[in-house]
């Protein structure tokens, strides 16, 4: 066995056995401004050169005390570290088949960053200087500024991250376990969903309700849920999905903010981070019905134009792909 592959072996186990998660996934205190940004490598770019103004975007955050998640796309993530997690797939598109051309779009690009904080100036100069410095490596695929609206409200007036588990217990939820191969890190989904925001307000409250399984004054959950409920799709259960006499299973933590355009469109930009990504896949496809079940019924008002998975892996995995 050569020295170099001893030294690889023993870099993995360390970062497996001695991992941080990122700090701004764990913080659920979430700036009032978000700033995201989707990226992807252009030819003849170079890794090291990512790595160093990366570095620097840490570095120039945490001395704004700007909230930052790097997450990165399976193709690069085998660039940025050899400890692979299991089953790290790219985002692929998900189809209705019920007729309705219901989809779920894939765009999956290979980084996103996450920036929060409550100085939007802040973010903003963070974000600029890190695409300057970036601009003959990678290209930027979309962005998209988002805020906090009242009370983590969406803008359908619904609350968005009820079904969260304990804030204590994200790390349980979020976080692949010590020991395990991407220790510390977590799988993120991304997605901006569009909203059919003057179709919804046509509909009376009632009717608002028994699509997202809630009530709209105080999120409550619905005794009876419709098969077509929101929350009959995504609250995945031991037994049938939302039958509550059932332990939860594959929880995820959520951190959703709505955004605005000039144009009108509105709609969520929807985070969710998971130990593992397959009950992140699990809920779009019953939400989609592609396994036979009935679609969720909020996706005839609300779409994705966008989605990707990426995995956001340890402090300790960035501090190593900064060297």
């Amino acid at each position: 066995m050569n020295s170099s592959f001893r030294l690889s072996m023993l870099l993995k186990t360390q970062l497996r056995l001695y991992s941080t998660p990122q700090p701004a996934i764990l913080n659920r205190a979430m700036g009032q401004h978000q700033w995201y940004i989707h990226m992807s490598r252009i030819e003849n770019s170079k890794t090291e050169e990512i790595a160093s103004a990366l570095a620097k975007l840490r570095k120039d955050s945490q001395a704004k005390n700007a909230n930052l998640v790097l997450a990165f796309g399976p193709d690069f993530l085998a660039k940025v570290t050899s400890d692979q997690p299991e089953d790290f797939q790219p985002f692929k598109a998900i189809k209705s088949i019920d007729g309705s051309n219901r989809e779920a779009k894939a765009t999956q690009e290979d980084l996103v960053i996450w920036l929060n904080s409550d100085r939007k100036d802040d973010i903003w100069k963070l974000q600029w200087d890190c695409r300057q410095a970036l601009k003959n490596h990678m290209k930027v695929a979309r962005e998209t500024i988002t805020f906090i609206y009242g009370d983590s409200l969406d803008m359908t007036g619904f609350k968005d991250g009820t079904g969260n588990p304990e804030a204590t217990r994200d790390t349980e939820v979020a976080i692949v376990p010590a020991g395990q191969k991407g220790a510390g890190g977590s799988f993120m989904l991304a997605q901006r969903w569009i909203h059919d925001l003057t179709a919804w307000e046509a509909l009376p409250v009632g009717e608002q309700e028994k699509i997202f399984g809630r009530t709209k004054k105080d999120s409550t959950r619905l005794n009876e849920q419709p098969d077509f409920s929101h929350l009959s799709h995504t609250e995945l259960r031991e037994g049938a999905t939302a039958d509550a006499t059932k332990p939860k299973r594959d929880e995820i933590t959520r951190r959703s903010t709505p955004y605005a355009f000039h144009d009108g469109s509105v709609g969520l930009y929807f985070t969710a981070f998971c130990k593992t990504q397959k009950p992140l896949r699990e809920r779009l496809e019953r939400m989609y019905g592609v396994n036979g079940e009935v679609r969720d019924r909020l996706t005839d008002y609300s779409n994705p134009a966008s989605g990707a998975f990426y995995f956001a892996p340890s402090v300790e995995v960035l501090d190593q792909f900064a060297k």
